[in-house]
């Protein structure tokens, strides 16, 4: 499989199924959607839209990519906007559908979704800080709950479900 020129492949995301592939380019802001045969390792692109907010003209820097454990959702950050973009999953093709964009800490490098697939973690590389969000199981809309202070420079979250 191949990504338009100069798109950046940065992260991907398997979707929970085994059968789809989700890839955030870095320098266009786009997610890519592609069938995956496991038992081939053949990538076949099926989607490509953008992460972007609809105002935003400059130079994208697109950073992290998550899906939901139950694979209903997919989250991106994008770093110059300083946002967190949400799609819906259709659950018979894989294919996305944009639920929008939210702000969120400045230059969100690194975000995560909890094991119950209803909280994402997002920190700001510059803002020094973290802003959690319940994410909505119908429409997947983020909706901000608070927000924390950080060390200086955090850029990634790993959440670990204790016993």
């Amino acid at each position: 499989a191949r990504l338009k020129d100069k798109a950046g492949p940065r992260h991907f995301a398997f979707h929970p199924n085994g059968r789809l592939v989700y890839v955030l380019g870095e320098t266009d802001a786009f997610v890519y959607v592609f069938d995956y045969d496991a038992g081939t390792g053949e990538l076949k692109q099926k989607q490509s839209l953008s992460a972007l907010p609809p105002d935003f003209t400059e130079k994208p820097a697109a950073a992290d990519l998550h899906i939901t454990p139950d694979g209903k959702f997919l989250y991106a950050s994008e770093r110059r906007s300083s946002t967190l973009a949400g799609f819906k999953v259709d659950p018979a093709s894989g294919t996305l559908t944009s639920v929008g964009s939210v702000p969120t800490e400045k230059q969100p490098r690194g975000f995560n979704i909890d094991s119950s697939g209803r909280y994402l973690l997002a920190v700001g590389q510059l803002s020094h800080a973290m802003s959690t969000y319940r994410i909505d199981a119908e429409s997947g809309k983020l909706t901000k709950l608070k927000e924390y202070p950080m060390g200086k420079n955090p850029n990634w979250i790993e959440i670990v479900d204790l016993p």
